[in-house]
Protein backbone atom coordinates (compact mmCIF):
# COMPACT_ATOMS: atom_id res chain seq x y z
CA UNK A 1 0.00 0.00 0.00
CA UNK A 2 1.25 3.63 -0.87
CA UNK A 3 2.62 5.87 1.95
CA UNK A 4 1.68 8.24 2.30
CA UNK A 5 -1.93 7.93 0.84
CA UNK A 6 -1.82 9.34 -2.81
CA UNK A 7 -5.46 9.34 -4.33
CA UNK A 8 -6.31 9.15 -7.89
CA UNK A 9 -9.28 11.03 -8.80
CA UNK A 10 -11.02 10.43 -12.45
CA UNK A 11 -13.81 11.84 -14.42
CA UNK A 12 -15.25 14.74 -15.94
CA UNK A 13 -13.64 18.55 -15.55
CA UNK A 14 -16.20 21.49 -16.35
CA UNK A 15 -17.19 25.16 -15.49
CA UNK A 16 -20.28 25.40 -13.40
CA UNK A 17 -22.04 28.52 -14.44
CA UNK A 18 -24.06 29.07 -10.67
CA UNK A 19 -27.01 30.90 -10.19
CA UNK A 20 -26.13 33.74 -7.61
CA UNK A 21 -30.52 33.75 -7.01
CA UNK A 22 -31.40 31.10 -4.93
CA UNK A 23 -34.35 29.98 -4.77
CA UNK A 24 -35.43 30.72 -8.39
CA UNK A 25 -33.98 27.96 -10.29
CA UNK A 26 -32.77 28.18 -13.54
CA UNK A 27 -35.85 29.22 -15.32
CA UNK A 28 -35.93 32.64 -13.07
CA UNK A 29 -32.31 33.07 -12.21
CA UNK A 30 -30.65 36.30 -14.20
CA UNK A 31 -27.08 36.10 -12.69
CA UNK A 32 -24.51 33.56 -12.67
CA UNK A 33 -20.64 33.15 -11.57
CA UNK A 34 -18.60 31.01 -13.29
CA UNK A 35 -17.23 28.38 -11.33
CA UNK A 36 -14.32 25.47 -11.82
CA UNK A 37 -16.27 22.16 -11.10
CA UNK A 38 -17.39 18.62 -12.40
CA UNK A 39 -17.95 16.18 -9.25
CA UNK A 40 -14.53 14.35 -9.74
CA UNK A 41 -12.54 18.01 -10.22
CA UNK A 42 -14.41 19.23 -7.11
CA UNK A 43 -13.41 15.43 -5.47
CA UNK A 44 -9.83 16.01 -6.24
CA UNK A 45 -9.43 19.61 -4.91
CA UNK A 46 -11.49 18.89 -2.01
CA UNK A 47 -9.02 16.06 -0.72
CA UNK A 48 -5.74 17.87 -1.69
CA UNK A 49 -7.30 21.20 0.74
CA UNK A 50 -7.75 18.52 3.60
CA UNK A 51 -3.90 17.39 3.03
CA UNK A 52 -3.69 14.29 1.33
CA UNK A 53 -1.85 13.64 -2.37
CA UNK A 54 -4.40 13.42 -5.21
CA UNK A 55 -3.41 13.25 -8.73
CA UNK A 56 -6.61 14.05 -11.68
CA UNK A 57 -7.04 12.03 -14.55
CA UNK A 58 -9.30 13.21 -17.23
CA UNK A 59 -9.51 14.51 -20.34
CA UNK A 60 -9.50 18.40 -20.69
CA UNK A 61 -10.99 21.00 -23.49
CA UNK A 62 -8.27 22.64 -25.57
CA UNK A 63 -9.64 25.89 -25.26
CA UNK A 64 -9.71 28.87 -22.46
CA UNK A 65 -11.66 27.26 -20.29
CA UNK A 66 -9.49 23.94 -20.27
CA UNK A 67 -6.14 26.29 -19.76
CA UNK A 68 -8.21 27.62 -16.62
CA UNK A 69 -9.00 24.25 -15.14
CA UNK A 70 -5.72 22.95 -16.18
CA UNK A 71 -3.97 25.83 -13.57
CA UNK A 72 -6.32 25.67 -10.81
CA UNK A 73 -5.32 22.03 -10.08
CA UNK A 74 -1.69 23.48 -10.61
CA UNK A 75 -2.65 26.08 -8.33
CA UNK A 76 -4.22 23.38 -5.39
CA UNK A 77 -1.14 21.40 -6.15
CA UNK A 78 -2.58 18.41 -7.79
CA UNK A 79 -0.42 16.63 -10.08
CA UNK A 80 -1.91 16.30 -13.83
CA UNK A 81 0.61 14.07 -15.16
CA UNK A 82 -2.69 11.63 -16.16
CA UNK A 83 -4.46 14.90 -17.55
CA UNK A 84 -4.80 14.42 -21.28
CA UNK A 85 -5.21 17.55 -23.87
CA UNK A 86 -6.75 16.55 -27.79
CA UNK A 87 -7.04 19.10 -30.28
CA UNK A 88 -10.33 19.42 -31.53
CA UNK A 89 -12.36 19.35 -27.93
CA UNK A 90 -14.17 21.51 -26.18
CA UNK A 91 -14.44 22.12 -22.21
CA UNK A 92 -18.06 20.98 -21.19
CA UNK A 93 -20.31 23.75 -19.33
CA UNK A 94 -22.77 23.11 -16.59
CA UNK A 95 -25.76 26.26 -15.45
CA UNK A 96 -26.82 24.93 -12.18
CA UNK A 97 -29.12 26.75 -9.97
CA UNK A 98 -31.20 25.70 -6.28
CA UNK A 99 -34.93 25.70 -7.04
CA UNK A 100 -37.39 27.04 -4.37
CA UNK A 101 -37.01 23.55 -2.17
CA UNK A 102 -33.25 23.92 -2.41
CA UNK A 103 -32.44 21.19 -4.35
CA UNK A 104 -29.71 22.11 -7.56
CA UNK A 105 -30.93 22.30 -10.86
CA UNK A 106 -28.63 21.04 -14.19
CA UNK A 107 -28.45 21.65 -17.50
CA UNK A 108 -25.26 20.87 -19.31
CA UNK A 109 -23.70 22.36 -22.91
CA UNK A 110 -21.47 19.77 -24.52
CA UNK A 111 -20.33 20.65 -28.01
CA UNK A 112 -16.96 18.22 -28.70
CA UNK A 113 -17.22 17.79 -24.96
CA UNK A 114 -13.76 16.41 -23.88
CA UNK A 115 -14.46 15.09 -20.90
CA UNK A 116 -16.82 12.31 -22.74
CA UNK A 117 -13.72 11.87 -25.44
CA UNK A 118 -11.76 10.16 -23.21
CA UNK A 119 -10.61 6.57 -24.85
CA UNK A 120 -9.56 3.43 -22.72
CA UNK A 121 -5.65 3.56 -24.75
CA UNK A 122 -5.08 7.17 -23.52
CA UNK A 123 -4.85 5.66 -19.70
CA UNK A 124 -2.38 3.29 -20.49
CA UNK A 125 -0.11 5.43 -18.55
CA UNK A 126 -1.62 5.26 -15.33
CA UNK A 127 0.25 3.19 -13.39
CA UNK A 128 -2.25 1.67 -10.03
CA UNK A 129 0.76 0.51 -7.77
CA UNK A 130 1.24 4.22 -7.37
CA UNK A 131 -1.66 4.65 -5.67
CA UNK A 132 -3.83 3.85 -2.72
CA UNK A 133 -7.14 4.38 -4.17
CA UNK A 134 -9.14 5.25 -7.10
CA UNK A 135 -11.73 7.47 -7.07
CA UNK A 136 -14.05 6.79 -10.43
CA UNK A 137 -16.85 9.60 -10.80
CA UNK A 138 -20.53 8.50 -12.59
CA UNK A 139 -21.01 11.24 -14.92
CA UNK A 140 -18.25 10.21 -17.58
CA UNK A 141 -19.88 6.49 -17.02
CA UNK A 142 -22.98 7.50 -19.07
CA UNK A 143 -21.67 8.06 -22.44
CA UNK A 144 -18.62 6.52 -24.47
CA UNK A 145 -16.15 6.43 -25.70
CA UNK A 146 -15.18 7.58 -21.66
CA UNK A 147 -17.38 5.15 -19.96
CA UNK A 148 -15.61 2.07 -21.00
CA UNK A 149 -12.33 4.26 -20.66
CA UNK A 150 -12.92 4.49 -16.90
CA UNK A 151 -14.59 1.10 -16.50
CA UNK A 152 -11.32 -0.10 -18.04
CA UNK A 153 -9.30 1.48 -15.13
CA UNK A 154 -11.57 0.14 -12.21
CA UNK A 155 -10.76 -3.48 -13.84
CA UNK A 156 -7.03 -2.72 -13.73
CA UNK A 157 -7.21 -1.20 -10.01
CA UNK A 158 -9.62 -3.90 -8.78
CA UNK A 159 -7.47 -6.61 -10.59
CA UNK A 160 -4.63 -5.36 -8.27
CA UNK A 161 -6.63 -5.47 -5.29
CA UNK A 162 -6.41 -1.60 -4.73
CA UNK A 163 -9.41 0.22 -3.73
CA UNK A 164 -11.74 1.64 -5.71
CA UNK A 165 -14.26 4.00 -4.96
CA UNK A 166 -17.28 5.56 -6.81
CA UNK A 167 -19.75 8.17 -6.60
CA UNK A 168 -22.52 8.13 -9.20
CA UNK A 169 -23.73 11.34 -9.00
CA UNK A 170 -26.70 11.03 -11.36
CA UNK A 171 -27.45 13.15 -14.00
CA UNK A 172 -30.24 11.82 -15.49
CA UNK A 173 -30.64 14.35 -18.75
CA UNK A 174 -27.24 13.01 -19.61
CA UNK A 175 -28.26 9.58 -19.99
CA UNK A 176 -29.28 8.84 -23.35
CA UNK A 177 -29.77 4.46 -22.41
CA UNK A 178 -30.74 3.53 -18.62
CA UNK A 179 -30.57 0.19 -19.13
CA UNK A 180 -26.84 0.35 -19.96
CA UNK A 181 -26.30 3.07 -17.67
CA UNK A 182 -27.59 0.71 -14.60
CA UNK A 183 -26.42 -2.30 -16.34
CA UNK A 184 -22.34 -0.48 -16.21
CA UNK A 185 -23.16 1.16 -12.72
CA UNK A 186 -23.98 -2.41 -11.22
CA UNK A 187 -20.99 -4.07 -12.71
CA UNK A 188 -18.64 -1.56 -11.38
CA UNK A 189 -20.68 -1.05 -7.43
CA UNK A 190 -19.77 -4.89 -7.58
CA UNK A 191 -16.08 -4.03 -7.77
CA UNK A 192 -15.51 -0.97 -5.00
CA UNK A 193 -15.13 -1.02 -1.80
CA UNK A 194 -16.52 2.59 -0.96
CA UNK A 195 -19.69 3.65 -2.59
CA UNK A 196 -20.80 7.30 -1.68
CA UNK A 197 -24.77 7.79 -2.72
CA UNK A 198 -27.68 10.43 -2.14
CA UNK A 199 -31.22 9.16 -1.27
CA UNK A 200 -32.19 10.36 -5.07
CA UNK A 201 -29.34 7.86 -6.37
CA UNK A 202 -30.00 4.98 -4.22
CA UNK A 203 -33.74 5.16 -5.40
CA UNK A 204 -32.51 5.68 -9.15
CA UNK A 205 -30.27 2.48 -9.09
CA UNK A 206 -32.89 0.17 -6.92
CA UNK A 207 -36.10 1.27 -7.52
CA UNK A 208 -36.94 1.81 -4.35
CA UNK A 209 -37.15 4.49 -1.75
CA UNK A 210 -36.93 2.16 1.06
CA UNK A 211 -33.20 2.45 2.43
CA UNK A 212 -32.44 -0.71 3.52
CA UNK A 213 -34.08 -2.47 1.09
CA UNK A 214 -32.06 -0.51 -1.64
CA UNK A 215 -29.08 -1.07 0.33
CA UNK A 216 -29.43 -4.78 0.04
CA UNK A 217 -30.14 -4.46 -3.42
CA UNK A 218 -26.95 -3.11 -4.61
CA UNK A 219 -24.76 -5.65 -6.09
CA UNK A 220 -21.89 -5.31 -3.46
CA UNK A 221 -18.85 -7.19 -2.81
CA UNK A 222 -17.95 -8.40 0.57
CA UNK A 223 -17.01 -5.61 3.16
CA UNK A 224 -17.38 -2.93 0.95
CA UNK A 225 -19.27 0.51 2.66
CA UNK A 226 -22.12 1.83 1.20
CA UNK A 227 -22.11 5.83 2.19
CA UNK A 228 -25.69 7.42 1.88
CA UNK A 229 -26.11 11.23 2.04
CA UNK A 230 -28.89 12.42 3.41
CA UNK A 231 -28.80 16.79 3.08
CA UNK A 232 -29.05 18.47 6.21
CA UNK A 233 -30.07 15.17 8.14
CA UNK A 234 -26.74 14.00 7.79
CA UNK A 235 -25.25 10.36 6.84
CA UNK A 236 -25.25 7.07 7.25
CA UNK A 237 -23.14 3.82 6.20
CA UNK A 238 -23.80 0.26 5.80
CA UNK A 239 -21.67 -3.05 5.07
CA UNK A 240 -23.07 -6.02 3.87
CA UNK A 241 -26.72 -4.91 3.97
CA UNK A 242 -26.55 -3.21 7.31
CA UNK A 243 -26.10 0.10 8.87
CA UNK A 244 -23.40 -0.07 11.24
CA UNK A 245 -23.11 3.78 11.69
CA UNK A 246 -25.24 7.35 11.28
CA UNK A 247 -23.99 11.07 12.33
CA UNK A 248 -26.27 14.33 12.17
CA UNK A 249 -26.11 17.10 9.67
CA UNK A 250 -25.01 20.12 11.15
CA UNK A 251 -27.29 23.15 10.72
CA UNK A 252 -26.22 26.19 8.43
CA UNK A 253 -27.63 29.30 6.78
CA UNK A 254 -27.52 27.78 3.15
CA UNK A 255 -26.16 29.67 0.44
CA UNK A 256 -26.43 26.80 -2.20
CA UNK A 257 -25.66 23.61 -2.10
CA UNK A 258 -23.76 22.31 -5.27
CA UNK A 259 -20.89 20.71 -4.22
CA UNK A 260 -21.68 19.44 -0.84
CA UNK A 261 -22.36 15.50 -1.90
CA UNK A 262 -18.49 16.04 -3.63
CA UNK A 263 -17.29 17.86 -0.47
CA UNK A 264 -18.60 14.88 1.68
CA UNK A 265 -17.13 12.11 -0.69
CA UNK A 266 -13.15 14.21 -0.66
CA UNK A 267 -13.24 14.35 3.25
CA UNK A 268 -14.30 10.71 3.28
CA UNK A 269 -11.76 9.83 0.95
CA UNK A 270 -9.19 11.86 2.85
CA UNK A 271 -9.94 9.82 5.91
CA UNK A 272 -10.27 6.55 4.63
CA UNK A 273 -7.07 6.83 1.84
CA UNK A 274 -3.91 4.21 2.71
CA UNK A 275 -6.47 1.63 4.07
CA UNK A 276 -5.91 -1.86 1.82
CA UNK A 277 -9.20 -3.45 0.62
CA UNK A 278 -9.03 -5.52 3.84
CA UNK A 279 -8.71 -2.99 6.41
CA UNK A 280 -11.96 -1.29 4.52
CA UNK A 281 -13.89 -4.15 5.60
CA UNK A 282 -12.88 -3.80 9.14
CA UNK A 283 -13.07 -0.62 10.14
CA UNK A 284 -15.46 -0.41 12.90
CA UNK A 285 -18.69 1.77 13.72
CA UNK A 286 -16.77 4.32 16.01
CA UNK A 287 -14.22 5.14 13.25
CA UNK A 288 -16.30 5.42 10.52
CA UNK A 289 -19.05 7.79 12.87
CA UNK A 290 -16.14 9.96 13.13
CA UNK A 291 -15.65 9.89 9.42
CA UNK A 292 -18.93 10.81 8.97
CA UNK A 293 -19.03 13.51 11.30
CA UNK A 294 -15.60 15.27 10.03
CA UNK A 295 -17.27 14.69 6.11
CA UNK A 296 -20.98 16.60 7.19
CA UNK A 297 -18.99 19.20 8.51
CA UNK A 298 -17.03 19.78 5.44
CA UNK A 299 -20.21 19.52 3.63
CA UNK A 300 -21.97 21.94 5.81
CA UNK A 301 -19.04 24.53 5.36
CA UNK A 302 -19.79 24.18 1.22
CA UNK A 303 -23.41 24.84 1.80
CA UNK A 304 -22.61 28.27 3.33
CA UNK A 305 -20.84 29.68 0.04
CA UNK A 306 -20.95 29.18 -3.61
CA UNK A 307 -20.17 26.05 -4.60
CA UNK A 308 -18.03 23.62 -6.86
CA UNK A 309 -14.27 23.15 -6.76
CA UNK A 310 -13.30 26.66 -4.45
CA UNK A 311 -15.76 26.38 -2.47
CA UNK A 312 -14.07 23.34 -0.28
CA UNK A 313 -12.47 23.86 3.00
CA UNK A 314 -8.92 23.15 4.73
CA UNK A 315 -8.61 20.81 7.02
CA UNK A 316 -7.91 24.15 9.63
CA UNK A 317 -11.17 25.07 8.68
CA UNK A 318 -13.12 22.17 9.31
CA UNK A 319 -11.55 21.25 12.96
CA UNK A 320 -12.51 24.89 13.36
CA UNK A 321 -16.25 24.00 12.72
CA UNK A 322 -15.95 20.89 14.92
CA UNK A 323 -14.27 22.66 17.79
CA UNK A 324 -17.08 25.76 17.97
CA UNK A 325 -19.65 22.87 17.78
CA UNK A 326 -18.40 20.66 20.95
CA UNK A 327 -18.42 23.72 23.43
Amino acid sequence: MVNPPHVLVGGEALFDIISTNVGLGLGGSTTFEKRAGGSPFNIAVGIRRLGTKVSFVGKLGVDQFGDALAAFLETESLDISNVIREEGTKTTLAFVAVDKDAKPEFRFYRDHAADFSLRSEELAGVQPALFSVFHCGGIVLAEEPSASAYASLVDRFFEQDIPVSLDPTVRRSLISDPDSYLALLRNITSKVSILKVSDEELQFMTETDDFDRAVKALPMKKGALIFVTLGKAGSSVYRDGNKIAESPGFPVKMVETTGCGDCFMAATLSQLAGNSVAQLAEIGAEKLAASMRFANAAAAIVATRVGAAGANPTQEEVEAFLAKRAK
